[in-house]
Parts: structure tokens; C-alpha cells; sequence
């Protein structure tokens, strides 16, 4: 489910099986532009796909743009957190920048993509690396899903 009206209504409607909440987290940088729009569009087509083959599952949120990754946007992503977990069960970010691999208290919930720069590629393979990484998170949810 998306972060529209329609599926606001089928969430309230189906609160019981929609217990994960799926937010990307995209950087923004104008200085580095081009990676910037790289990273943040690999992470928005896997979150996109992601959220299309567990729709019913999760809910996925509009991206928390950035500036920088430092403390002050981790407090900010926990209390984003926070106030999420009143409603889902599993909140999990989403992201290729791998400077929140530092944040600690964000990186338990937080999946790193290992972006792959998309323009070049061809759209079979394109799709390929997207299902790939899905795959992963798949991997990641499965794990917060049921825990041993």
C-alpha cells in the first residue's frame, strides 16, 4: 500500500495484516547531483517494487529527503520511528547512503542498498538488480518477521 487516500482507506480497513511500515531514506545533494539522483532513484525503484510484491503486508511511505546524515536527523528518523511503531508493528528504512551504516540506533531498522547506477543498464537488467535487492529486504523482513 502507498501513501495515498485509496490506500489509506483499504489500510484502516485491513490494520490487522498491514504491520510494516516501509520508508526510504534519500539524500540530497547539489554539489553531487548525479549520484545524489542515483542513489535516491535506485532506492525509490526498489521501495516501488518492494512495496508492489507485499502489497497488503506493508505500507510504504513517501521518502525522508535529507541534507546530511548526523545526529540530529537520527533523533528525527527515531521519532519518526517512534510515532510509526504506534501503528506497525515493523518500521524499516529503506536506503543506498551508506553513511547510516554509522548511526547506530537507526541502522538496526535501516536495509543499505548496494546501489548500482541504473541510466546505462538495459530494462531487462535493470529489473534484474531492482528484483535482486528486493530479494535481500525480502531476506531482512523475513528475519524481523519471525524471529528465532
Amino acid at each position: 500500500m502507498k501513501f495515498q487516500a485509496e490506500d489509506a482507506d483499504l489500510f484502516l480497513q485491513s490494520k490487522d495484516y498491514i504491520d510494516t511500515a516501509i520508508i526510504p531514506l534519500v539524500g540530497i545533494n547539489a554539489s553531487h547531483i548525479k549520484q545524489t539522483v542515483s542513489l535516491g532513484e535506485f532506492t525509490m525503484l526498489v521501495a516501488e517494487d518492494l512495496e508492489r510484491q507485499l502489497k497488503g503486508r506493508v505500507f510504504l511511505f513517501p521518502p525522508y529527503t535529507y541534507l546530511e546524515v548526523n545526529n540530529r536527523k537520527q533523533e528525527d528518523i527515531l521519532a519518526l520511528k517512534q510515532s510509526l511503531q504506534e501503528h506497525f508493528q515493523h518500521v524499516v528504512f529503506i536506503t543506498s547512503d551508506n553513511k547510516w551504516k554509522e548511526q547506530l540506533e537507526v541502522s538496526e531498522s535501516a536495509f543499505i542498498l548496494q546501489s548500482v547506477p541504473l541510466e546505462h543498464l538495459k530494462v531487462n537488467l535493470k529489473q534484474k538488480v531492482i528484483q535482486d535487492s528486493v530479494e535481500q529486504i525480502l531476506n531482512f523482513l523475513l528475519q524481523k518477521w519471525n524471529p528465532s
